[in-house]
């Protein structure tokens, strides 16, 4: 009889313990996510440029560090430059603005010396109506003249822009990574991109991760980084969004680093959770 309840006791232990291990096994999966995701420059950036030409000069290789503005290459540029000097030209003159100028201050003049002599009945009235007429007329003229100046100064920056344009400059602070087209290439429309461009200055991490993970991090501004090294670093949270994407079911979460130092160099992390 002993026997028989030693049994049933033992038995009673196993089925506990079977249970017990299926609600730890269940919670273990439930704690288990997926925390990797990726790091990447910032900014990856293909230059190009909008204009046509033969690429005559490249002022940058692999490897260098640019800064925004930096010339990167040049284009030819004879045409532009020859119209540029010619816009030039035309925007300095002045020799039409002076004459007519000169001929308003002739006609006002004649008029003011005119008007006296007609209330003193020495000028008919008809001589006076005729020299306001030329002083409107000669007003007319100076008017014009400014306005084509105006318009020289339009073209004259126009001019230049159109030089401008001819020089590829760097969009943004980074480091050149690829050469796209060689010295003497013709450029065109259909493939207008020269450089490469990486922004390492700071690293964006992207993960992918379910909702009741990412509700773990809503109400904060940082995250946690654990990169292959083991090292951990600290990131702002830029965006977590607000719904499930409709493939996988999950919630998309960045994370910008700063890497001034230019040390982190991984492109594989993984999130720490709080």
């Amino acid at each position: 009889m002993r026997s028989l309840i030693t049994q049933f006791a033992s038995l009673i232990l196993v089925v506990a313990m079977s249970h017990c291990g299926l609600a730890q096994s269940s919670i273990t999966r439930s704690n288990s996510y997926d925390t990797q995701g990726v790091l990447a420059p910032y900014l990856s950036t293909e230059v190009a440029t909008a204009e046509i030409g033969i690429l005559r000069d490249v002022f940058v290789k692999p490897g260098d560090v640019v800064k925004q503005g930096t010339p990167l290459g040049r284009l030819d540029w004879e045409l532009q430059i020859a119209a540029l000097n010619e816009a030039e030209l035309e925007a300095s003159a002045v020799g039409g603005v002076d004459v007519a100028r000169y001929e308003v201050d002739f006609q006002q003049r004649r008029y003011d010396l005119t008007l006296p002599r007609v209330q003193n009945e020495t000028a008919s009235p008809q001589e006076l109506e005729r020299f306001e007429m030329e002083l409107r007329i000669a007003k007319a003229r100076l008017q014009t003249q400014i306005e084509t100046k105006s318009q020289s100064q339009a073209r004259l920056a126009k001019a230049r822009v159109a030089f401008e344009e001819r020089t590829i400059k760097a969009p943004h602070d980074g480091i050149v990574v690829e050469r796209v087209t060689e010295v003497g290439e013709y450029i065109a429309g259909t493939n207008p991109v020269l450089f490469k461009i990486l922004d390492t200055s700071r690293l964006r991490a992207r993960f992918s991760i379910p909702q009741e993970l990412a509700d773990k991090f809503r109400d904060k501004k940082t995250a946690e980084i654990r990169l292959p090294n083991n090292a951990v670093i600290v990131g702002d949270i830029e965006f977590i969004a607000p719904f499930e994407s409709l493939d996988g079911g999950e919630i998309e979460m960045t994370i910008l680093v700063d890497n001034q130092s230019g040390l982190v160099r991984y492109s594989k992390c993984s999130l720490v959770i709080p």
